[in-house]
């Protein structure tokens, strides 16, 4: 049986990395089409505004969650790199901070349009000789390259340096020599249907 000073016992604190991790839930759920901008903003607020963990749950209480608690974040990095062949990261994947991809002669395709970001920041290194590194980024999203050098080789931003907030923005930095580091967003209509996203 419970004691009058029992009952009367404060809610658990929440930490900074509680208040990361519902922050991560909500992102994600933007992601999957649950929350829209404006409500992302409001809980966002809500969120990094929680002294406890019962206000953190009344945030995510209508979001499913347990799959992102059972699956940590990313942390360590993603390292791809191929002389001839063909490298591909598509459907679902869990993004890292750091993506280090180096193609000689060959070609790195990062598809991000499916994939699991719980950063807000990811950093891609990029390194061609006479290959391609190829990133397919969902709308929303930016990309920067003002970091890439190049000798002969093309770098191709079509995906903007300005995204929606709350969305994730990938940063490439690197060189290039012949060959081409190239950010795009996904085909759609004809062009999808002949060559695929």
């Amino acid at each position: 049986m419970d004691t009058p000073n029992d009952a009367q016992l404060p809610a658990p604190r929440a930490s900074d990395a509680d208040r990361e991790a519902a922050a991560a839930v909500l992102r994600a759920a933007v992601a999957d089409g649950r929350l829209d901008l404006s409500e992302l903003d409001e809980r966002l607020s809500a969120t990094y505004a929680a002294k406890t963990y019962p206000e953190l749950e009344r945030v995510t209480a209508d979001l499913p969650t347990e799959a992102l608690r059972q699956r940590p974040a990313r942390t360590e990095p993603l390292r791809l790199k191929t002389k001839s062949g063909t490298i591909k990261r598509a459907g679902r994947w869990l993004v890292p901070p750091v993506i280090e991809a180096e193609a000689t002669s060959g070609t790195i395709k990062l598809n991000f349009t499916e994939a699991e970001c719980r950063h807000l920041d990811v950093h891609v290194q990029a390194r061609t000789t006479s290959g391609t590194v190829l990133l397919i980024v969902p709308h929303g999203w930016s990309v920067v390259t003002d970091d890439v050098s190049s000798t002969s080789g093309s770098i191709v931003n079509r995906v903007g340096v300005t995204g929606e907030p709350g969305r994730p923005q990938i940063t490439i930095t690197g060189g290039v020599r012949s060959g081409t580091i190239k950010a795009r967003h996904p085909r759609t209509g004809f062009w999808r249907r002949i060559f695929g996203p």
